[in-house]
């Protein structure tokens, strides 16, 4: 069955309004005000595996709560942190580990939706290099982007596999060069999110080892959308607002994705007119992320939800790993607040779950 937006509102309204799920939607909070300019920044290139902003646009799920909402590409998790503090965006997507090493620091910033339980972050390499294990990695050159997760939780990575550091040799670059490098075969390994890179390689016929950092003791929750902790308290119904039309986006995503993707193509000039290589590489990519998001507490709580648990262990993760020190208190780095109405029917769930199976990161080696 194909959704087009209003079917698909009636749908999601019908589940708010309780129905089988006995789960009530919090509704607008406070005054509504039309045309209000909202700002949010993803945390890397407008891959596919953030399709669900762009199709939150495109079903008009946010204009139709009165928010004009302006979409600008990342470069990197380490980099959406200030621009956020500084209220340069309304809310940006980021790694919740980044999010918190940049609270140590004295921003304050507050995880208020969850979309990846999952962490994709790794060290990724072509499967001809036959690295896959950690201490391959020494006597290697892998290549980073300075911004991004991977980044700034190599020291966790490392210190948890006590590989030898300066047995490897890092070199920079661009997130954009990032990916091409390895593909080119200018580097053999390099720092990513299996969202990011997987769909780009497997594009072009290429297979890839993995090297996870949470199978190697590195647990932590993926991504977030953030907020600054003033807009969180001052603003609440933008953020409800906000929130409540990025995940129906998202749940439109899982069970639309040939759709979905259409829309995300059709968001964006660079992607239109392109090769078949191109707009496989957004489906794979959209697929990914689908499958980095199903877990079992987001069947039982709702998209969007953040398990406290995994939260904590990613706030430990944090500060036993990264050395973060005066990190706020748990409560204070995320909120479920305004999540848990937006979820999916049984049979939905069922459908979902079965297609991301066969695009879920490889388990260790």
């Amino acid at each position: 069955m194909r959704y087009n937006r209003r079917s698909f509102l009636k749908r999601a309204g019908a589940v708010a309004a309780g129905g089988a799920l006995g789960v009530t939607a919090p509704g607008f909070i406070g005054a509504r005000a039309d045309n209000t300019q909202v700002k949010l920044t993803l945390p890397w290139l407008p891959l596919g595996t953030y399709t669900y902003p762009f199709v939150a646009k495109q079903l008009k799920l946010w204009s139709e709560r009165g928010l004009d909402v302006t979409i600008d590409r990342g470069f990197g998790s380490g980099k959406v942190c200030v621009p956020i503090d500084q209220g340069q965006y309304d809310f940006g997507l980021i790694d919740l580990a980044v999010m918190m090493n940049c609270a140590s620091k004295g921003l304050d910033l507050v995880a208020i939706a969850g979309i990846w339980p999952r962490s994709p972050i790794g060290i990724f390499s072509l499967k001809e290099y036959g690295i896959t294990k950690p201490k391959d990695l020494e006597g290697q050159t892998v290549a980073f982007d300075v911004g991004s997760g991977d980044f700034q939780l190599w020291p966790a990575f490392v210190k948890a596999t006590g590989i030898d550091d300066s047995k490897i040799t890092k070199v920079t670059m661009d997130a954009s060069a990032l990916i091409k490098a390895l593909a080119d075969k200018e580097v053999k390994a390099e720092g990513n999110f299996f969202g990011s890179i997987a769909p780009s390689l497997w594009a072009q016929g290429m297979e890839l080892n993995s090297i996870l950092y949470e199978d190697y003791g590195v647990k932590m929750f993926s991504i977030v959308l953030a907020a600054k902790r003033s807009t969180v308290e001052e603003k609440s119904g933008l953020c409800q607002n906000f929130v409540d039309g990025l995940l129906e986006g998202l749940k439109f995503t899982w069970i639309e994705p040939e759709r979905s993707v259409e829309m995300h193509i059709e968001s964006l000039k660079e992607f239109q007119g392109g090769s078949p290589a191109n707009q496989k590489t957004i489906e794979l990519g959209q697929a990914v992320g689908t499958a980095l998001g199903v877990v079992p507490s987001v069947q039982q709580n709702g998209l969007g939800y953040m398990d406290p648990a995994l939260v904590k262990t990613t706030r430990d993760t944090v500060e036993t790993y990264m050395g973060a020190k005066d990190l706020p208190p748990l409560d204070k780095l995320y909120t479920n607040r305004f999540v848990g109405w937006i979820r999916l029917t049984p049979a939905e769930w069922a459908a979902v779950t079965k297609r991301a199976e066969m695009y879920l990161p490889p388990g260790k080696a």
